[in-house]
């Protein structure tokens, strides 16, 4: 986890083996986490999106959208990514220590 980007998307193959055989359990919850963190992040934009569609032909801020894209991503989407982080350093602390 030294290394910048996204930590969940090193695609080498021994970093893949290592993941699924020798922390299992922890490879899926993280990789649920992933997906569940893009899914609520794509349904609260959708949501935002919705709210501002009787905006769109005035010259009104569309202020609702505003609210619930904030809100949406402060208090859902933040939490759900602070622990997909959690659950990937645990993965790789036991990953690591498996190895060692």
């Amino acid at each position: 986890m030294d290394h910048d980007g996204d930590k969940g998307d090193d695609r080498s193959e021994d970093s893949n083996l290592e993941r699924e055989g020798l922390d299992r359990p922890g490879y899926q919850r993280a990789a649920f986490m992933g997906r569940a963190l893009k899914a609520a992040i794509a349904i609260i934009a959708i949501g935002a999106a919705a709210a501002s569609i009787p905006y769109w032909g005035s010259a009104d801020f569309p202020v609702m959208s505003l609210i619930i894209y904030v809100a949406g991503m402060v208090f859902v989407a933040m939490p759900l990514c602070m622990y997909y982080e959690l659950l990937l350093k645990v993965h790789e602390e036991r990953v690591a220590s498996a190895m060692s």
